[in-house]
């Protein structure tokens, strides 16, 4: 047997010993970790309320490092290249006992990765449904950054009410289907007509600890709907 065959049957080997045996033992050890916030040590604010019985919550934390930092990030808004490292962590387990309500667990305390004290930045909320597969009552969360950024008090109730569905063609010419809310704060709406984009409110998060807990409820309207948009032909 030449050299170049035990080479290409060694390549082989080693290929199938990754697909077949280390990649599926990969896979397996992921699914049967716990998630975050499941252990009694974990440190996490908590983001709880209603939903859609259909509807599934999720939660991004954004996370960012200071210049000091040995990594850098990419910005695609402005294609600047920055010092200092970032970083967007899903959060989508639902420690909620019912179906029609949520609670989603996130870190607030800094980590470090790779040389750089990552601070949590943004929060970004939203649910997704079989129709609106983009995510629709998308709260963004930030921590003030200047005297007309008022934060909210950890008692106050941010609502997406009588979120509704609406069909539409999209830029790829095909029928989609997109559900918007109106948003209120501690029963005061805040917007004038229904929000297709997202809602922002602030808080202060020097302040999260183990106790707190952000209130958000997301509420069907009449014309919410649950059922997936047919591309060619939308829905009736």
């Amino acid at each position: 047997m030449n050299t170049a065959l035990k080479v290409l049957l060694g390549l082989v080997g080693l290929f199938a010993l990754l697909f077949y045996v280390v990649y599926p033992i990969a896979e397996w050890s992921e699914s049967t970790q716990a998630p975050f916030g499941a252990s009694l040590e974990d440190k996490y604010i908590v983001i709880r309320g209603k939903k859609p019985i259909d509807a599934h919550v999720s939660a991004y934390g954004t996370f960012y490092g200071g210049e000091e930092c040995k990594s850098f990030s990419w910005s695609a808004s402005d294609g600047e290249i920055r010092a200092g490292g970032k970083s967007n962590i899903l959060f989508d387990h639902n420690f909620a006992k019912s179906n029609d309500t949520y609670e989603l667990r996130l870190p607030y305390k800094g980590a470090m990765s790779s040389g750089c004290d990552m601070k949590l930045h943004q929060i970004t909320v939203d649910a997704k449904n079989t129709f609106d597969t983009v995510g629709f009552a998308e709260l963004r969360i930030y921590s003030p950054v200047s005297s007309t950024d008022s934060p909210l008090s950890f008692n106050s109730l941010i609502e997406a009410k009588d979120c509704n569905g609406d069909v539409f063609k999209s830029i790829r010419k095909v029928w989609a289907g997109a559900i918007g809310c109106h948003f209120y704060i501690d029963n005061k709406q805040r917007t004038k007509d229904e929000e297709f984009n997202a809602f922002t409110v602030y808080y202060d998060f020097s302040k999260f600890n183990d106790d707190t807990v952000i209130h958000y409820d997301i509420s069907a309207g009449e014309g919410y709907r649950t059922e997936p948009v047919d591309e060619n032909h939308g829905t009736e």
